[in-house]
């Protein structure tokens, strides 16, 4: 499978309100919301937006998150019921390769350069020990998604690593049980670098929530609701009813 042949703008839930129906909505509706709970946060407390205390000042809408209900799975989920939830697979990434596409316009990756490359990996997957994209938040699916659409923008290809399909079609013969029976992904990052990752429940609204962290803290909690402008209400809207 290539990359030309995904469409994530595409209607994929027929059955979600209008501006909800497609991946990208789904992104961009995440996004809007982190952007609009940051600026509260920063209202409340301008100095320190996360400070003890701020989280409990905040409008219902931001203490508690009715939007993840949308891509949540229970928390005995298994392998099958993995494949079988579109809605987290796909937005998991579909934020992963938007955000990639928006570090681009400043990595500018260039074909066979090893060292950038490297650099870049180091900087995507990294933690908290170290300058790094995600820092402290919990992504570890979005880190491995960027880090595989690294590989291929690097080596320019467009050939899809088996784990990226996994996340569009829910293959199950895609993933594999490790020692200790967790279902998994294998993600190529490098044709020596091959790393597993357990599927957990937790794992997809952590990583959808932590994409969307990184994307507004790169473009500015203003700039994404001026671009998500006809949003603003919808997204509220569906916050509270969720």
């Amino acid at each position: 499978m290539r990359m030309n042949d995904v469409d994530l703008s595409a209607i994929a839930f027929p059955h979600h309100p209008a501006g909800w129906r497609s991946p990208s909505d789904l992104v961009a509706g995440f996004t809007l919301a982190w952007a609009l709970e940051l600026r509260e946060r920063t209202r409340l407390s301008p100095f320190a937006p996360f400070a003890n205390g701020v989280r409990d000042q905040l409008p219902a809408q931001y203490r508690f998150d009715t939007l993840g209900k949308l891509i949540t799975l229970s928390p005995g989920a298994t392998g099958t019921m993995f494949g079988r939830n579109s809605i987290a697979r796909l937005t998991a990434l579909c934020g992963a390769w938007q955000l990639f596409e928006e570090l681009n316009r400043s990595w500018h990756l260039r074909s066979g350069d090893f060292g950038q490359f490297a650099d870049t990996l180091a900087y995507v997957t990294g933690g908290n020990d170290r300058p790094s994209l995600y820092r402290d938040l919990s992504a570890d699916l979005s880190k491995c998604l960027l880090a595989i659409r690294l590989r291929r923008a690097s080596s320019q290809h467009d050939q899809l690593d088996l784990a990226e399909e996994w996340f569009i079609t829910g293959d199950e013969d895609l993933t594999f049980e490790d020692s200790r029976g967790t279902v998994s992904l294998l993600f190529h990052f490098s044709n020596l670098n091959q790393v597993p990752v357990g599927l957990f429940s937790h794992s997809f609204v952590e990583t959808v929530w932590s994409t969307a962290r990184v994307t507004v803290d790169r473009l500015g909690p203003d700039r994404v609701v001026e671009m998500h402008r006809e949003g603003c209400v919808p997204v509220s809207g569906v916050v509270s009813r969720c």
